[in-house]
């Protein structure tokens, strides 16, 4: 193709073309045949191309053949794009989750359109989620907030939801531990209400257990028991044996055995008392406690 200036020269300085001045003696650019047959068959030549036939009665078939061209690389309904889009301006789509006809809105990474990237809610200029879909499931979804929720609306950690994610750690009922610090739970995690938990005792947990000696005992949620230190009564004693010094079986001159202090010699009996070994310990209880750490312990109650 040629501009006008290739078959005149009464054009302007850019070679285009002029109106002309009579009073500067500047005649105007003229409509030349060649130029004008040109123009035809570059247009003629796009129609063509484009597969249309060429029909006088029409006077958009122009329009139609780009419409067709640029629809054959960049559908303007369902099909495929071959290659890669590359925009300088951005693309933009419809918004919405999938629906009947998913390969319309967002963008969709596989043929049936239910995995990809998708806007929705909000208006058509703000207030948009974000929403990243696998086979129709949500798996991410982004808000004009600042908020991002995994599937299920579970929210990964950070400092602005510290308190929800502990609040799932230590749900009502909940026992908390620290080695340390003594500040009550409910200002370190800023939640709950938080009790004191059994102060000077030891835990244990709930159900039937058996000890080494195949001891069974069960134990309820809430139960308490155990001595810091314990008396033994005399049926918790072990049985055992005393000596009791003691002195000939038949001293001579008796005619029995005579019990006496000890010394082979003596002649003194006590035919009535009963014979005492004599008193031994000091009656206290001993220590009950096993090894132990002590730790500030709270329950949440609320």
């Amino acid at each position: 193709m040629h501009r006008i200036s290739s078959w005149t020269d009464l054009v302007s300085a850019a070679g285009g073309f002029r109106y002309g001045s009579l009073s500067a003696g500047a005649a105007p650019t003229p409509l030349k045949a060649e130029w004008l047959n040109m123009v035809q068959e570059e247009i003629a030549s796009v129609v063509i191309g484009a597969g249309i036939a060429l029909d006088k009665t029409k006077t958009d078939q122009l329009k139609q053949a780009i419409q067709k061209m640029v629809g054959d690389y960049l559908p303007l309904s369902g099909g495929t794009l071959a290659g890669l889009l590359k925009a300088t301006k951005g693309v933009r789509t419809a918004k919405g989750l999938p629906g009947g006809n998913a390969s319309e809105v967002g963008y969709a990474f596989d043929d049936d359109g239910d995995t990809g990237l998708f806007a929705t809610g909000g208006t058509a200029e703000n207030g948009s989620d974000v929403v990243l879909l696998v086979d129709r499931r949500e798996v991410a979804r982004f808000t004009g907030n600042g908020r991002m929720t995994f599937d299920g609306g579970k929210e990964p950690y950070h400092a602005g939801n510290k308190p929800t994610m502990l609040d799932v750690v230590y749900p009502v009922g909940s026992v908390y531990m620290n080695a340390s610090v003594a500040t009550s739970p409910a200002k370190l995690f800023g939640f709950g209400t938080w009790l004191a938990l059994a102060p000077g005792r030891m835990l244990i947990g709930a159900g039937t257990g058996t000890d080494a000696r195949g001891d069974v005992r069960a134990f309820s949620v809430g139960g308490s028991g155990g001595e810091y230190s314990h008396v033994l009564s005399s049926a918790e004693m072990p049985v055992h044996a005393h000596a009791m010094p003691q002195g000939s079986d038949v001293p001579s001159g008796t005619t029995g055995p005579v019990y006496a202090s000890g010394d082979d010699g003596t002649r003194a009996t006590k035919p009535n008392d009963i014979p005492n070994t004599g008193d031994a310990g000091g009656g206290l209880a001993h220590n009950n406690l096993p090894p132990y750490l002590t730790v500030y312990m709270w329950k949440r109650s609320a």
